[in-house]
C-alpha cells in the first residue's frame, strides 16, 4: 500500500481550486469595473475649477437636520428663513441607496416635487431617470443612458420638452489629454447646438477649454492648480462671441482637517467667501457672504447642520 497522503497534499488541490476561483472572480471584477483610462463624464470635464469657483453663498438662516434611519434610507429637513432674496421655505429630502440603484427625492411646502432614480444596469452602463412635478405648468421628465468604455464615455439624454442630446468623450492620451463633442437638438425651438470640450492634465495643473453655441456663442477657459493636498486655486475666462463681452473669476480654497475656507473674486466687482467649521461629527456651521462693489449690494448668511453628514 502507498504511503498516506500528508495534510499538505490533501489540501493542495482544493487550495488551488479556491485560488483559481478567486483569480477568476478578481479578473471578472476588473473586467466589469470602469478602467482608469476612462475619461469620466462629459459634464465633469471642468469639474476641478468649477468646484472651487462655485462657492455656495446665501443670505438669511438655513437649518438642516439629517436623519440616518437605517444604512440605506435617510431623510433631510431643511428650513430657510430671514432672506431678503427668497421667501421662507421648507424642503423634505429623502434618499434610498443600495448597491445597484439609488432613489433621491425632494418636496417643498408649495408642492414642488423632484425625483431622481439611478440604476446601475450593467457595471459600465448607468441609467438615470428624473422628473419634476409642479403645481404650475412646469413639470418635466427625462432619461440619461451613460456608458463607460475602456477609453471613452458616451451619453444619450432624452427630455420631455423634445430635447435630445448625445455626447462622446475620448481619452487621447492617458492621463493627460481628453476631448469630446456634444450634439443637442431642441425640438421646441427647432435649433441645434454643439459643444466641444478639451481637458489637459499634467501633475498638479489642469487646463480645460469649452466652445459652444448654447445658449449663445461663447468659449471658456478654465485653469486649476493644486498647490498642496489642502490648497487649490482656480481661474476662468468666458468670452461671449455674439456680444463681444467677457467675464472672469479667480478663487482659492483651503481644506483643513475640520474646516474649509474659500473665496472668489469676480471681474464684475463682487467678492464672495464662505467658511465652514465642523464642531462635531453631528454638527457644523457655515458662514457665507457676498459684496458687490459696483452696485454697493451685500448679503451674508448662516447655515447650521445637525445630524450625520449624508
Amino acid at each position: 500500500m502507498g504511503a498516506a497522503l500528508s495534510n499538505q497534499q490533501m489540501n493542495e488541490k482544493p487550495n488551488k481550486k479556491i485560488d483559481e476561483l478567486q483569480n477568476n472572480e478578481k479578473k471578472q471584477e476588473e473586467e466589469d469595473s470602469i478602467p482608469e483610462t476612462n475619461p469620466g463624464r462629459f459634464d465633469n470635464i471642468s469639474r476641478e475649477s468649477t468646484s472651487i469657483l462655485s462657492t455656495e453663498t446665501m443670505d438669511g438662516l438655513e437649518v438642516k437636520v439629517n436623519q440616518q434611519l437605517n444604512p440605506f434610507f435617510s431623510m433631510v429637513h431643511t428650513v430657510r428663513f430671514g432672506s431678503v432674496l427668497k421667501p421662507p421655505n421648507y424642503v423634505l429630502s429623502s434618499r434610498f441607496i443600495r448597491k445597484q440603484f439609488a432613489l433621491l427625492g425632494d418636496i417643498d411646502q408649495k408642492g414642488y416635487l423632484s425625483a431622481r432614480y439611478f440604476q446601475q444596469t450593467t457595471p459600465k452602463l448607468l441609467t438615470t431617470l428624473y422628473a419634476e412635478l409642479s403645481p404650475e405648468p412646469k413639470s418635466a421628465a427625462g432619461m440619461d443612458l451613460e456608458y463607460y468604455g475602456k477609453d471613452y464615455t458616451t451619453r444619450l439624454r432624452l427630455l420631455s420638452n423634445k430635447l435630445i442630446s448625445l455626447s462622446y468623450l475620448q481619452t487621447l492620451h492617458h492621463p493627460n489629454l481628453y476631448s469630446g463633442l456634444e450634439f443637442t437638438y431642441a425640438g421646441l425651438e427647432k435649433k441645434t447646438y454643439l459643444r466641444s470640450s478639451t481637458k489637459y492634465y499634467k501633475n498638479n495643473d489642469i487646463l480645460s477649454l469649452e466652445i459652444t453655441n448654447q445658449p449663445y456663442k461663447h468659449f471658456g477657459l478654465y485653469y486649476t492648480k493644486k498647490i498642496t493636498n489642502r490648497i487649490g486655486i482656480a481661474t476662468d475666462f468666458i468670452y461671449n462671441i455674439d456680444k463681444g463681452i467677457s467675464h472672469s473669476s479667480s478663487g482659492i480654497r483651503y481644506d483643513l482637517r475640520k474646516s474649509r475656507f474659500s473665496t472668489i473674486v469676480h471681474s464684475s466687482g463682487s467678492i464672495s467667501s464662505s467658511y465652514e467649521e465642523l464642531y462635531h461629527p453631528l454638527a457644523s456651521l457655515k458662514v457665507s457672504g457676498e459684496v458687490n462693489y459696483q452696485t454697493s449690494n451685500y448679503f451674508f448668511g448662516l447655515k447650521l447642520r445637525f445630524g450625520p453628514d449624508i
